[in-house]
């Protein structure tokens, strides 16, 4: 330990003892020594400040690049929220305004007292046959009342509990509607086929001319539904010079795989 000690103090003498020979025989040698001295420590000082800087700025970079992305994450999902709501609530709204606007100049233009009711079920036994309504005798609901949706017929309350009531549609095969085809007058019964994009036009005279394409409307006659009352369009004719009557088929004018709006039909205003 103590030889280390003297082996560094002899290099240092030594040293130290050069650096006079050259000052004293060479001044300007250590001047220019002095100088790359100085040059060296500045420029790894000036390095040392560089990489400071770059690296203060690359971590400021990388935060604010962080807060970037959160920021970026929190806009993708109010934007998804934006869209889920476009594409559901928004647009079920929408389409219920235009709905109810639809009722609502379909109870200004009727010449009857409407209740207005809502599908609240169709009946799993019958379904395409009966539905169940959110109105009952509290509400003054009785048997035998028609209803009705802004594009026609539906059917007629055939079961009245206290909240609700049964309704036939009209294509039960149960179901018979005095009709008349509005262009030719002629009258006839309506009767449901069990499908909901068919009835049977009966009782027309094979001497009737009708057309495809022809309305049919309620006739009135029996007083169970009123007159005027859109239910379908003739779809099919078939004529036998044989046969007394016409063989005809009619379309519903009531989509009765869409039904949610409809109203009962009181009395005359």
């Amino acid at each position: 330990m103590l030889n280390s000690k003297l082996i560094l103090a002899a290099f240092l003498l030594i040293v130290s003892f050069i650096l006079m020979l050259f000052s004293y025989y060479d001044p300007t040698r250590i001047i220019q020594i002095r100088k790359k001295g100085y040059f060296l420590g500045s420029f790894f000082y000036n390095v040392s400040s560089d990489s400071k800087l770059y690296l203060s700025d690359l971590i400021k970079s990388i935060s604010e690049a962080q807060k970037i992305k959160k920021e970026n994450e929190l806009l993708r999902r109010r934007l998804d929220e934006l869209i889920f709501k476009e594409r559901s609530y928004y647009r079920e709204i929408q389409i219920a305004n235009q709905r109810l606007e639809r009722l609502l100049n379909f109870k200004e233009k009727t010449p009857y007292r409407l209740i207005p009711t809502r599908v609240v079920a169709y009946s799993l036994e019958s379904f395409f046959k009966e539905i169940y309504i959110n109105k009952g005798k509290k509400d003054g609901i009785k048997e035998g009342m028609s209803v009705v949706n802004a594009d026609g017929l539906v059917g007629k309350v055939v079961e009245v509990y206290s909240n609700q009531s049964k309704v036939m549609l009209i294509i039960d095969n149960r179901s018979k509607v005095g009709v008349r085809v509005q262009r030719t007058r002629d009258v006839g019964i309506l009767q449901g086929t069990g499908n909901p994009n068919e009835c049977r036009l009966l009782y027309i005279l094979t001497k009737s001319e009708l057309e495809k394409g022809d309305s049919v409307i309620t006739s009135g006659l029996g007083g169970l539904f009123p007159p005027g009352i859109p239910v379908g369009y003739i779809s099919h004719i078939e004529k036998n010079p044989s046969y007394l009557f016409q063989k005809i088929k009619v379309k519903p004018a009531v989509d009765f795989g869409k039904l949610e709006d409809l109203f009962l039909i009181e009395g005359k205003e």
